[in-house]
């Protein structure tokens, strides 16, 4: 395998508790380092993905085989303009080209990180860029499109309908996605060329041990629940689940419970608050370990690009209980056979009947969504993905 000089720019790295874009990159980045690539990060000094304030020194450090250069966000006019274009283009409202472009320069930005790509780009092989919404993105891929790779994170949202994304798209040299329903979206919304895009997503890998028992015993639960993982918010459809939630309760009066973990607020009602469990934000070793317990690994979202949760859980030995309206964790779970989907209140309901009392389905669901992640998205086939694209780009 041909071993290349590989530079990342992400908006945030090396964040505890960032999303799963900021997880993806960072185990991409180490892994391709360890298969011998030189691989450098160019990031900023962010660890608040609202107000992108400095947080971190600038400066350059080593960080698990990764040279991570972090730059000075600029100073942001993120007031009443941005906000309520942002909200305009959030509900899906129209607005012009000159708009959307003082939206985007409302995003973070970093001077000093564009002169970087613009000193460095006879250095690097290419130049990778995630996700497409935010601003570095957008300005960063403009200094060297001919060297610009764009690992979008796509998803089907009134964001990636923006005039300047499309341009963007059309501008760089290539395109790689998390998974084939994201790279259809991808085809259908920008008319993409076949040889201007590639699949690779990321590598999992299952815990040396997991300890359910350490779980139910934290938690003092002894019956069944289903487990919410990641961000909490109304993107997420986490105030859909739980509401489904309390309509499963009221309507079964049963011993099933729902737990919660992430970050980002979460309104759980007073009446469910012995039967609804937000932990918040967790160590990787207890999340595991809550996979491993669960009755199943609820993803209610209809955003995902990947979803990291759904193939940890599967690892752990739980299956999916996924939206039918996500494109991507239905082709997911068909194809692995690995978990049940949901379209509306009812189905919810009936899923979850299904997994408590027919015997040994949890199982053989689990079973095969292990099987789909040690295939698919192991770390050997990943890399492969990952070389094959660099080659098709002409990297």
């Amino acid at each position: 395998m041909r071993t290349r000089k590989i530079a990342f720019v992400v908006p945030r790295y090396g964040v505890e508790s960032a999303g799963g874009a900021e997880a993806l990159v960072q185990s991409v980045a180490e892994r391709l380092a360890a298969a011998g690539n030189s691989v450098s990060v160019l990031t900023t000094c962010a660890r608040d993905h609202f107000t992108w304030a400095n947080h971190f020194r600038p400066g350059r450090e080593a960080l698990n085989g990764v040279e991570v250069c972090r730059f000075p966000t600029d100073p942001r006019d993120a007031g009443g303009e941005f906000c309520a274009l942002q909200e305009r283009i959030a509900r899906g409202m129209p607005i012009s080209r000159d708009e959307e472009e003082t939206w985007i320069r409302g995003s973070v930005h970093s001077r000093p990180l564009y002169d970087s790509i613009a000193a460095r780009r006879d250095e690097f092989d290419c130049f990778i860029f995630i996700p497409y919404l935010f601003g570095t993105t957008w300005a960063g891929s403009a200094v060297a499109p001919e060297k610009s790779l764009i690992i979008p994170c796509l998803h089907d949202e009134p964001y990636a309908r923006l005039t300047l994304f499309r341009e963007m798209f059309s501008q760089v040299r290539g395109l790689i996605f998390n998974s084939e329903p994201e790279r259809a979206l991808g085809v259908s919304l920008f008319g993409l060329a076949s040889e201007k895009s590639a699949v690779a997503g990321m590598g999992f890998v299952a815990m040396d041990q997991y300890r359910p028992e350490r779980f139910r015993k934290k938690l003092g639960i002894k019956g069944p629940f289903i487990m919410y993982a990641g961000r909490r918010e109304q993107g997420k459809n986490t105030p859909l689940l739980v509401e489904y939630f309390r309509a499963f309760i009221n309507q079964h009066r049963n011993e099933l419970k729902l737990v919660l973990l992430g970050t980002g607020e979460v309104m759980i009602p007073q009446e469910l608050s012995r039967d609804a469990l937000d932990l918040g934000y967790v160590s990787e070793e207890l999340k595991h370990d809550g996979y491993a317990a669960s009755l199943a690994l609820c993803q209610p979202s209809t955003n995902e690009s990947l979803s990291i949760v759904l193939m940890e859980a599967w690892l752990a030995g739980a299956p999916g209980l996924v939206h039918a309206d996500c494109a991507v964790t239905s082709f997911h779970c068909v194809q692995a056979n690995g978990g049940l989907l949901f379209r509306d209140y009812c189905e919810f309901a009936e899923c979850i009947l299904y997994l408590m009392e027919k015997h040994g389905l949890r199982e053989r669901l689990a079973a095969g969504g292990r099987r789909y992640v040690e295939t698919e998205y192991s770390w050997g086939a990943v890399i492969k993905r990952y070389d094959e694209a660099f080659d098709r780009f002409g990297v």
